[in-house]
């Protein structure tokens, strides 16, 4: 008997569910598209961190930090754990699906890298798991 592959999660409910978590959360879902900016904090003594979530059916969630600007750590020449545009990478390809609620996962994911990120400015290097991107220097990006 085949099995019936899991429903994607409509995008009203995602936002409801992101919103019933960080209530402060601000966000449309216009024309399929889901938009919202919240704030995260990963840990008590950690900063604030403005976070902008985009997300369609059928395509990965799109997660970039607005505020405040990352910074590097004084030895490296790029942001580890990022895509060449800037946004997060927090999941290994097919490991977060569409069934799955964005409040469950990428909203933990993401202050995980947030946490991730804050050690990494003080040790200089990722404490988190992942695989790295080769993230262009500006110069040779494809415009």
């Amino acid at each position: 008997m085949a099995s019936i592959p899991p429903r994607a999660v409509n995008l009203g409910r995602q936002l409801a569910a992101i919103k019933a978590a960080v209530p402060d959360t601000r966000g449309t879902v216009r024309g399929g598209e889901l938009v919202c900016t919240l704030t995260l904090q990963p840990t008590p003594v950690s900063r604030n961190y403005t976070v902008r979530i985009v997300y369609r059916h059928r395509r990965r969630p799109l997660i970039t930090v607005t505020d405040p600007p990352l910074a590097l750590h004084p030895d490296a020449t790029a942001l580890p754990h990022v895509y060449p545009d800037g946004d997060l990478c927090l999941h290994l390809p097919g490991e977060w699906q569409e069934h799955m609620f964005l409040a469950d996962t990428i909203l933990p994911w993401t202050s995980a890298w947030l946490l991730h990120y804050e050690l990494w400015l003080v040790l200089g290097h990722w404490t988190g798991t992942g695989d790295e991107h080769a993230v262009p220097s500006p110069a040779n990006r494809i415009r």
